[in-house]
């Protein structure tokens, strides 16, 4: 019998050495952590010179000074009980106690992580945005999110416009509405998500539609312009920079439709992208040469070449404004530093080559932790890169998307949304991110 009992606790030991490594040293850590309440150091609050001279004999009988203090201490908690305030609470030494122990055995704690993870993409497929409707394209040439509520607007070719709420099993059309033989290319909410401003290349005018009153306007543009080639609202809602893909960049007014200034380039400006506090205007050349305008004195503040480009395609800007993206012909991706945009012919930070066609849209997430890029030229041709490992999430994507010309992001990079050349809007939803 003694010796099972010695061999029950052999292997009692080389199980716990097996699973604790060190078994003797976690018992002991264990044994120490684990505390009364009469081991705090606890001190009194203030001293009373009074109670020294205290002579009232209110429990008769008792010997020494200290033990007539305990039991009058005792008494009164029998008959009062301890008021709220002199009771110690253990919520923080608990707390410290099974931190200690949790580092004591290390595979018990999940380790938490630190930032976007830069091997796989976690990711749900959502139903299509579009499945209601499928009639907006053939090609979706913009699939933009409502900057407040769960909305997507979704625009192509068509020339019909249609919002969904999004989130659910099911993405139920909000509202839908046709611009006549418009093939729409770009759509954006204003900050407060009041109008959505649409534009197509074909038109001689854009469209301010009224989310509240649930009505398109047409405003005509300065007879200056003649395409809309280049459309974008800067991100406070103030201007808007329009191009016909010329040598002239034109600044008008959001609300009152005016046109304050034309910026002259030295050569045809193919994209454009205002800074993330809408005081600069980045106009990305078609040689590759970037120049930079100030808004508020209408002067051209900075000039540099993008490293290697050969034919310019499109630039974006992160919402930190710490980093500027350009795409080229070749499907070359350039990531500079905006801090280092100080000389003719700065090195970016990062050069990306995943792509082997035109680039045709570049665009960060909110939080400037993803970067997507596309071309439009080959199917699938889609990548997610992880900033600032620079890494391709290489299970994104995961399914058949054909062309994608359009690729954003919702305002907290909870959604992500695709369109193509065969009229879907392909939604998903980013699980690191909690909210919309």
């Amino acid at each position: 019998m003694k010796r099972k009992v010695k061999d029950l606790d052999d292997e009692e030991s080389r199980l716990s050495s097996l699973l604790f490594n060190k078994s003797k040293k976690f018992v002991g850590n264990l044994s120490t952590s684990v505390k009364t309440e009469n081991d705090l150091d606890l001190k009194p609050a203030w001293i009373d010179d009074d109670d020294d001279q205290f002579g009232v004999d209110i429990i008769p009988g008792t010997k020494s000074k200290a033990l007539y203090v305990q039991k009058l201490k005792t008494k009164y908690e029998t008959l009062i009980g301890t008021p709220s305030w002199a009771k110690v609470s253990n919520a923080s030494s608990d707390n410290q106690k099974s931190e200690e122990i949790l580092r004591t055995v290390g595979h018990l704690q999940k380790p938490k992580s630190k930032g976007l993870r830069k091997d796989n993409l976690e990711f749900k497929t959502f139903p299509k945005v579009n499945s209601e409707t499928g009639n907006e394209g053939p090609r979706i040439s913009t699939v933009v999110f409502h900057p407040k509520i769960s909305v997507v607007l979704v625009a192509g070719q068509s020339g019909i416009v249609s919002l969904f709420s999004i989130g659910g099993d099911v993405n139920n059309k909000l509202h839908s509405f046709n611009l006549n033989k418009w093939k729409v290319i770009t759509a954006q909410f204003t900050p407060d998500g009041s109008e959505a401003f649409i534009a197509s290349k074909f038109q001689h005018n854009y469209c301010v539609y009224n989310l509240v009153k649930a009505e398109p306007k047409l405003v005509q543009l300065p007879k200056v312009i003649k395409k809309p080639k280049l459309f974008k609202l800067s991100p406070d809602g103030k201007y808007i920079a329009v191009s016909d893909g010329l040598d002239e960049v034109f600044i008008i007014c959001a609300k009152s439709k005016e046109l304050l200034r034309s910026l002259k380039h030295n050569m045809n400006v193919e994209s454009l992208i205002f800074s993330h506090h809408s005081e600069l205007l980045y106009c990305y050349g078609v040689q590759g040469e970037v120049t930079v305008w100030n808004l508020s004195t209408y002067r051209s503040v900075q000039k540099f070449y993008d490293n290697g480009c050969v034919t310019a395609s499109c630039i974006t800007m992160s919402d930190c404004g710490q980093l500027l993206a350009t795409g080229s012909g070749e499907g070359i991706v350039n990531i500079y530093e905006t801090n280092n945009l100080t000389t003719r012919e700065p090195l970016p930070l990062k050069t990306i080559s995943n792509l082997t066609t035109k680039i045709t849209n570049l665009s960060f997430n909110p939080t400037s932790e993803i970067l997507s890029m596309s071309s439009s030229y080959l199917p699938n041709a889609v990548k997610l890169v992880h900033i600032p490992s620079y890494h391709v999430f290489q299970n994104f994507p995961n399914q058949n998307l054909q062309h994608v010309e359009a690729v954003n992001f919702s305002p907290h990079s909870g959604y992500l949304a695709l369109g193509n050349n065969k009229s879907c809007a392909y939604l998903y939803r980013l699980k690191y991110y909690k909210n919309y």
